[in-house]
C-alpha cells in the first residue's frame, strides 16, 4: 500500500508563489498516494497570502487545512507547528516561496518504508563565498562532533511522523532542523537523501548567512554536543 502523506507549507508574504506551489503539491500528491492532505500555515502575512490560501481551501476543502498566526512567529516556530499539524504517516515540508520543487516527492516515495528521513539535497546553491563558508562549517563541524553528515539540513525533508512527535529539539534557532536529524540518527531512525535542482524563489529573503544566526547555531551545536556527549543525555 502507498503511504499516506501530509505536505505542510509555511508561508509569510508569499502572494506571488503560494497558489502555484499549492497546485503543484496537489498534483504530485495525486500521483503518489490515495491518502493525503495539505496544511497551509500563514505566519501573519501582511499581503494577499491569507486571501489566496482561503480561495485554495474553498476549491479543495476536502484536502486543504489552514492555520493562521495572529502575530509573526518566525520560520523556525512556524515550521515546527506545521510539522506537528500534519496528520498522515509521512510529513513533507515545502516552503511557500517556490524554491524547492514538490515533485521531489516522486523521487522520495520509493524510499519510504526503508528510510524514516529523506532530505532533499540541492545540487547547487547560489551562495556568496561567505555563505559557502558558513554552509561548509554547518556540514563539517557536526561530522566532527557527532559523526553524522547532515547533507543539507536546511532543505525540504520528508519524515515519518514519529520523528516529529517523538523527538523534541531544544534548539530555538536555525540549528533546530540539524538537531532533530542528529537525535533521529542516534535513536536508530534511517536517514538518506535525494538530489534536487532548486528553483528561483518567488518571494521571501534568505537569512541563513546572517552572522548572528550563524553564531547562534554554533552555540546550540556545542550545547547539544555537551548534553549528548558529556552529560550522556538520551537522544
Amino acid at each position: 500500500m502507498r503511504p499516506s502523506i501530509s505536505i505542510v507549507i509555511a508561508a509569510y508574504n508569499e502572494e506571488r508563489s503560494i497558489a502555484a506551489v499549492c497546485e503543484r503539491c496537489l498534483a504530485v500528491l495525486a500521483r503518489c498516494t490515495d491518502d493525503f492532505e495539505i496544511v497551509l500555515l500563514d505566519d501573519a502575512s501582511t499581503d494577499r497570502t491569507p486571501s489566496i490560501m482561503a480561495d485554495l481551501q474553498r476549491r479543495h476543502a476536502n484536502v486543504i487545512r489552514i492555520i493562521r498566526h495572529a502575530q509573526n512567529q518566525g520560520i523556525a516556530a512556524t515550521f515546527e507547528e506545521a510539522y506537528r499539524a500534519g496528520c498522515k504517516q509521512y510529513i513533507f515540508d515545502v516552503p511557500g516561496d517556490g524554491e524547492y520543487p514538490p515533485e521531489a516527492l516522486e523521487q522520495i516515495l520509493p524510499l519510504l518504508g526503508r528510510y524514516d528521513v529523506v532530505v532533499c539535497n540541492r545540487r547547487y546553491k547560489n551562495y556568496t563565498p561567505y555563505r559557502r563558508l558558513i554552509s561548509a562549517l554547518y556540514r563539517g563541524v557536526p561530522r566532527l562532533l557527532f559523526g553524522i553528515d547532515l547533507i543539507d539540513p536546511g532543505s525540504a525533508k520528508c519524515r515519518h511522523r514519529d520523528v516529529i512527535h517523538e523527538i523534541k529539539p531544544r534548539s530555538r534557532g536555525v540549528f533546530v532542523e540539524a538537531e532533530r536529524i542528529i537525535r533521529a540518527v542516534r535513536r536508530g531512525y534511517r536517514y538518506t537523501s535525494v538530489d534536487i535542482d532548486p528553483e528561483l524563489r518567488e518571494g521571501g529573503r534568505a537569512r541563513g548567512g546572517d552572522p548572528r544566526l550563524a553564531l547562534w547555531a554554533g552555540g546550540e551545536m556545542l550545547a547539544l554536543w555537551v548534553r549528548l556527549t558529556i552529560f550522556r543525555e538520551p537522544p
